[in-house]
């Protein structure tokens, strides 16, 4: 079961309303944007 998931997911990539690399630049961008506030806002609320 696990193999066929995979062809299935490897298939049709083309109908997808965005392209896996550009998911994947998508989520990237948020994980920065999320550790620079987390950076941004530590020095504020260390004790």
């Amino acid at each position: 079961m696990t193999a066929g998931l995979a062809i299935q997911a490897t298939n049709g990539l083309s109908s997808l309303p965005i392209s896996p690399w550009a998911g994947f630049g998508v989520l990237a961008a948020w994980a920065a944007a999320a550790l620079l506030v987390g950076g941004l806002v530590l020095p504020l609320r260390d004790a």
